[in-house]
């Protein structure tokens, strides 16, 4: 069989006509920020969209009790969330044309004394082929709270990701970009007439965001995969899967097509970081390359990440509650942002564990920009993201670097070793 081969173009592609004509009062959301602070409970945790037809999307939504407000009802001796799923579907994020809008009333009684995850799905009407913007509200009606969370609707090729669900053994829709090792599932095709998907696996370790005052410039990656092998496809699902490898499993219809769906193997219990071998890697970002190799070349690991913070924090009581912190904007960064790599080693794992959760996030289709403090303000800071060409991931954002960011990002990293 002939070998997939994959050209990933990391490089971020600019629209500078486009860029430069657009103010940051533009941007359509100003509220998103709240998407990216864990201290938020009500919160959408995980989505996906599958095409099931060429005229009708699913969109699946993963979302914790722990943000609604539990009350009694009137007469009755239960608590109960009472809450709304709602959405609105435009032609696109520069568009306030509406197309059609929705809201789903529902209520949880089983969750008050113990948070547990829920998942929903609907149907939207959006016709291929199309690029759609799909605004989801999840609302407290209780406490009159709403949490905004926007999705892309990509219809405009066919077989592209969203074409595609991961299923597990129940049959329920794999919402997460990522498997781990212990997860049986199979890979569900809209086309019923696909008889087999084609698979490049890669085992590949990217690197970590390099500073944002960097000159240095995103690679380009030219490569083959590593292994290829093809999965059965009947009556529009596959075979049951099951990988054990880390890397980047890339399925497509056509071997010589880049449009197809991505699964990532990481490191074990990803997103969490549980493994020795797992705490040293980001602190990268708060090392000089002396203090980072000690780390790396340690003979016992996991005491030499404790004394690094117990050196920084200059007492053990200090250095847990910066290792509490740090770690949980790790987990928190793999979280949100992973895409072809690990969430903490993007661009926007990098701003995020160093500097924390924007005051402000400004959001487009190919741009996010995040704010933090006041304008006007002496520690007013903006870092500007832009989606990247990358065939595995609609996740990928690339920073757009600037000298200027030098003594900031000085600044921050002193912060953390003081």
């Amino acid at each position: 069989m002939k070998q997939l081969k994959i050209k990933i173009l990391m490089m971020f592609v600019m629209l500078g006509l486009v860029f430069s004509c657009k103010t940051i009062n533009e941007i359509s959301y100003t509220s998103l920020a709240s998407n990216y602070n864990p201290e938020v409970k009500l919160q959408i945790d995980a989505a996906r969209i599958f095409h099931e037809n060429d005229s009708l999307s699913r969109v699946f939504l993963q979302y914790n009790t722990a943000g609604f407000k539990y009350l009694k009802p009137r007469g009755k001796e239960y608590f109960r969330a009472d809450y709304s799923i709602s959405y609105q579907l435009f032609s696109s994020y520069e568009s306030n044309t509406l197309i059609d809008e929705r809201t789903f009333y529902k209520s949880d009684s089983l969750h008050y004394e113990n948070a547990g995850m829920l998942k929903f799905d609907f149907p939207v009407a959006a016709d291929f082929p199309g690029e759609y913007l799909l605004e989801v509200k999840i609302s407290d009606l209780n406490v009159d709270q709403t949490v905004l969370y926007p999705l892309q609707i990509e219809k405009d090729l066919k077989n592209s990701s969203q074409w595609f669900l991961p299923v597990d053994e129940p049959g329920d829709a794999i919402l997460d970009a990522w498997i781990s090792w212990k997860t049986k599932f199979r890979i569900k095709c809209s086309d019923k007439e696909i008889k087999k998907l084609f698979v490049g696996y890669f085992k590949v370790s990217f690197p970590i965001a390099s500073p944002p005052f960097s000159h240095d410039r995103a690679e380009v990656y030219d490569y083959e995969a590593d292994k290829s092998f093809t999965v059965e496809i009947r009556d529009g699902i596959s075979e049951d899967l099951q990988f054990a490898n880390e890397g980047i499993y890339h399925f497509t219809s056509d071997e010589a097509a880049r449009q197809g769906i991505s699964l990532f193997r990481f490191e074990d219990y990803f997103p969490k970081v549980k493994k020795p071998e797992q705490l040293g890697p980001p602190l990268r970002y708060l090392t000089s390359n002396k203090e980072y190799e000690k780390l790396r070349n340690a003979l016992y690991l996991k005491q030499a990440v404790d004394n690094f913070w117990i050196e920084t924090a200059g007492n053990e009581d200090r250095a847990e509650a910066l290792i509490k912190l740090f770690y949980g904007r790790v987990e928190q960064a793999n979280k949100l942002f992973s895409s072809h790599k690990e969430g903490w080693k993007t661009d926007r794992g990098m701003i995020y564990i160093i500097f924390g959760t924007p005051k402000t996030v400004y959001k487009r289709s190919d741009i996010e920009t995040w704010i933090y403090g006041e304008q006007g303000n002496r520690v007013f800071l903006t870092f500007d993201f832009v989606r990247a060409i990358n065939p595995f991931t609609e996740n990928d954002f690339e920073l757009q670097r600037q000298p200027e960011f030098k003594e900031q990002w000085y600044n921050a990293v002193l912060f953390w070793r003081q």
